[in-house]
């Protein structure tokens, strides 16, 4: 089925075509994707099958402008997104997300809010979860979390905002995992928090980067006095670098490190480092592997082979534990895999990217809208 899938990708690709950008946890056993394209929005209805949803209608729409006004080279393109899906278990997705640069990019607002009643694979907590322990459970989940950076430097932002995650309804697979397990937020739970973060930033592009570097450091504080159930503290750390090999070429070489790190006894699962998915870790289903803390180091090559056409090969090491000090050389995990790129609006210079990715005995097929990083 994946292979049939993949020359579905290829036909539509040839009628310049766009996806939709999914969660990979949804991945599809049949997929149909219309693709519809304009010179400021992209826009995707679709249509795909899952035992745990049934039939899934839904529709991306993808903007891209420049807050600073047309012709302005010193103010990068911004975009902004809506996702709307609905299945006929009366399973629902509703999300907006954004990255807006303001005149000159004095401002930068980033984030995204929204509303999902959609099930999930959990497959437990910890280094000793196992693939063939996965359940489907659901829950109804209101989430925001937003950034607005003032320029500080040249290139630096200082950003401040909020998260906040009500999870209710919680609903696991009767005498699974899940429910017999002492899992924090089995019964719901409330994220609610500060949000404080450092950026450097000199990427060409944000969503497809071909030059430059970018930092983020981002520190949230969740205590019981700004709303949440438990409290926890939760550092991010994201490390990018991209460069062009040869000058005469338009092929990229870009790197990323990634940490992610909670500090607290009592965090909800829906908040642990999770391993995998279309961005961090190709090749392993997104939480097959989760806990409290994650780091991650990637990179890809990305071979311009035709005007609009590419080829990216990648691979990554990757950690998850309880502990820090257990991330040794004996729990590294690899990741490896190949993808197609087509460049589905040369203007703003973004690309529809195909990846397939192998894991620690996993593999996964990807299928979104711009670069993993």
């Amino acid at each position: 089925m994946k292979k049939t899938l993949l020359f579905y990708l290829f036909l539509l690709l040839c009628f310049q075509g766009k996806a939709t950008e999914t969660d990979s946890t949804l991945r599809s056993k049949f997929k149909v994707v219309q693709f519809l394209t304009g010179h400021k929005y992209l826009t995707s209805p679709f249509v795909f099958y899952m035992p745990e949803t049934s039939w899934v209608l839904g529709i991306g729409i993808k903007r891209f402008f420049n807050a600073g006004g047309e012709g302005d080279s010193l103010t990068r393109v911004s975009n902004s997104a809506v996702f709307v899906q609905y299945s006929l278990n009366n399973q629902l997705m509703i999300e907006h997300n954004y990255q807006i640069f303001t005149n000159k990019e004095k401002y930068y607002l980033v984030g995204y809010y929204g509303y999902s009643r959609f099930p999930v694979l959990f497959y437990g907590i910890g280094k000793d979860a196992k693939l063939e322990n996965k359940e489907a459970i659901t829950y109804d989940l209101i989430r925001f979390d937003n950034l607005t950076y003032r320029k500080v430097g040249r290139h630096s932002f200082a950003g401040l905002g909020w998260r906040y995650f009500n999870m209710y309804n919680v609903k696991g697979e009767e005498n699974g995992i899940f429910e017999n397990g002492d899992i924090v937020g089995r019964n719901g739970s409330v994220v609610s928090g500060l949000n404080v973060s450092y950026q450097f930033d000199t990427r060409d592009n944000v969503l497809t980067p071909s030059q430059g570097s970018f930092l983020q450091i981002e520190y949230s504080a969740h205590e019981r006095w700004t709303g949440s159930t438990n409290a926890f503290h939760r550092w991010q750390i994201d490390a990018r670098h991209f460069f062009k090999p040869f000058p005469n070429r338009k092929d990229v070489l870009a790197f990323q490190g990634f940490g992610f790190f909670n500090n607290g006894s009592k965090i909800p699962f829906h908040e642990l480092a999770l391993l995998g998915g279309d961005m961090i870790m190709r090749g392993y289903y997104v939480g097959s592997l989760r806990d409290k803390n994650l780091m991650a180091f990637q990179g890809e090559y990305r071979w311009q082979a035709l005007k609009r056409w590419g080829l990216v090969g990648f691979g990554g090491l990757g950690w998850v534990n309880e502990k820090v000090s257990d991330m040794g050389m004996k729990n590294i995990l690899p990741s490896y895999g190949a993808g197609l790129r087509f460049k589905i609006n040369r203007k703003e210079n973004v690309n529809v990217r195909v990846d397939y990715g192998f894991g620690n005995g996993q593999q996964n097929l990807y299928f979104f809208i711009a670069e993993a990083f």
